[in-house]
């Protein structure tokens, strides 16, 4: 089978001549040439101005010889920091697959050289293109998780003011994906039916499809799972950094306990009663009296405060 990755007019129309199934994978393709496509492929016009503009919802457009699938994959960004949603445009047909993208796409490229070699079913290079972009989302996935898990053992270790921007972020950056995942899962069955019912496109002696199917429903559900843990994990700051206030408030309480002892026994005996300026009328009666009164209660306080020591920290 042949894989085209420019708009070869020649090559196009020998193909099409020859009713031969080919695969034609634009990346970034120019108005004028993603035009010239869609007139050698004979494209429905909505069809064509469909794909001019991206950044759509998942969805499925029928036509009489072709379907339209606005089908969403993800990768990792470049720097391995970030996630970013792929877009990509499928004009299928009996005769041809047309893929557009505007974002690159490893596990496509890669597919280039798997179906240059030899006659494969139809049905079953659709479903390899298909299978590639769902299965593109798995790593996606275990990236996101390793950061959740990351961020979750720095909570629980010392809660700090930033994590709560990054846990948001982290979701913003899972529910990007899910956003679109979700409704294409929802609407694959008939994307499916819609496919194999295409005049004209050889099918294998497999249900190939079916396991896009089953693999969307896998992604999704591993989505919603992250989504809930980052909701859970918003809970777990704001329960860790409320007890960690509350330890703060509690070393700050046992602090001011002891100060307040102090105060109060020196203050006392900075009082002109009469009593204590006849009987503390030496040094040594001063030290005695203040030592006593200052050192038992703080011997008292600290040996309750570290008998409670363990349900306040």
């Amino acid at each position: 089978m042949e894989v085209l990755t420019s708009v070869d007019a020649d090559r196009i129309a020998v193909l099409r001549a020859r009713d031969e199934f080919f695969w034609l994978d634009l990346m970034r393709p120019a108005p004028a040439e993603l035009d010239r496509a869609g007139e050698l492929l004979a494209l429905h016009p909505l069809a064509r101005e469909d794909s001019r503009e991206f950044a759509q919802r998942p969805k499925l457009d029928r036509y009489p010889d072709t379907v339209l699938l606005v089908y969403w994959s993800a990768r990792i960004t470049d720097n391995g920091l970030a996630v970013e949603p792929v877009e990509v445009h499928l004009h299928i047909s009996g005769g041809f697959l047309l893929t557009v993208r505007h974002t690159a796409c490893l596990e496509l490229d890669s597919l280039h050289r798997e179906l240059r070699d030899g006659p494969i079913a139809e049905d079953y290079v659709i479903y390899k293109v298909l299978d590639a972009l769902t299965d593109a989302i798995y790593p996606v996935i275990d990236h996101l998780e390793t950061r959740i898990d990351a961020l979750e053992a720095a909570v629980l270790n010392e809660v700090r003011q930033p994590q709560l921007g990054q846990i948001h972020r982290l979701k913003q950056e899972v529910q990007q994906v899910q956003r679109r995942i979700a409704p294409q899962r929802e609407q694959f069955p008939a994307a499916s039916a819609a496919i194999l019912q295409l005049p004209g496109l050889e099918r294998g002696s497999r249900e190939y499809l079916r396991d896009i199917g089953d693999h969307l429903v896998q992604v999704a559900g591993e989505l919603g799972r992250q989504t809930d843990d980052l909701t859970t994990l918003t809970s777990t700051f704001f329960n860790a950094n409320a007890s960690r206030l509350n330890r703060l408030a509690t070393r700050l309480t046992v602090m001011a306990t002891f100060f307040l002892i102090w105060t109060l026994v020196t203050s006392f005996f900075g009082q002109n009663f009469r009593w204590l300026t006849d009987h503390v009328d030496s040094f040594e009666a001063f030290l005695l009296y203040e030592g006593l009164t200052l050192v038992i209660p703080t011997i008292v306080a600290a040996v309750y405060f570290w008998r409670r020591r363990k349900e306040w920290w």
